[in-house]
């Protein structure tokens, strides 16, 4: 996490809501809305910028994430929430609070995220033998994202929660490197 407060403050908006989507039943419905906004997060700069902005008074913030909320049709506790952030000011940390409420939504079912890094496109098939292989080692469903990075030279890297593997080309280039000048 970016800030330990922040990241406390976080984790109790997350508590709360998802004991709340839990005991209403529409914990499902919840994390696809805030997936939903993940999304536009994103890929909007301007609605970032607004998440963002501290000129904004408690009520405009409040106005414009409940018309966009309404607009794009969220579950009605995802509104409210998103509400409460903007009158409590703390739309800044909505990009935080969905990425630790997918991961325990995802814990929850005993699933894991993970993204395999790669200089080259991957197959299909070689992407679910990759996800496959860490489900055996975690003892969960892993739900693996594929990405391209022509820097690493060959291999792989994989990201799976704070642990990274890396097998890429310049990875042990690097790590040549710097035994070589220790």
């Amino acid at each position: 996490m970016k800030n330990s407060g922040a990241g406390k403050i976080a984790e109790r908006y997350v508590d709360a809501l998802f004991a709340a989507a839990q005991e209403a039943g529409t914990l499902a419905k919840v994390e696809k809305d805030l997936a939903g906004i993940a999304g536009l997060i994103k890929e909007n700069a301007d609605f970032r910028a607004f998440l963002t902005n501290p000129l904004l008074t408690r009520q405009a913030q409040d106005t414009i994430i409940s018309n966009l909320m309404e607009h794009i049709g969220v579950q009605q506790a995802t509104g409210q929430f998103t509400s409460l952030l903007a009158r409590h000011k703390r739309l800044n940390i909505l990009s935080e609070i969905i990425d630790i409420f997918l991961k325990k939504a995802a814990d929850a079912r005993g699933e894991i995220s993970a993204e395999l890094v790669t200089a080259r496109e991957v197959s299909t098939g070689q992407a679910e033998a990759v996800a496959q292989s860490l489900g055996k080692a975690y003892g969960k469903k892993v739900n693996l994202s594929t990405r391209e990075d022509p820097s690493l030279l060959g291999g792989s890297i994989i990201n799976i929660g704070s642990l990274q593997l890396d097998s890429s080309l310049a990875g042990k280039l690097n790590r040549l490197k710097t035994e070589l000048h220790a």
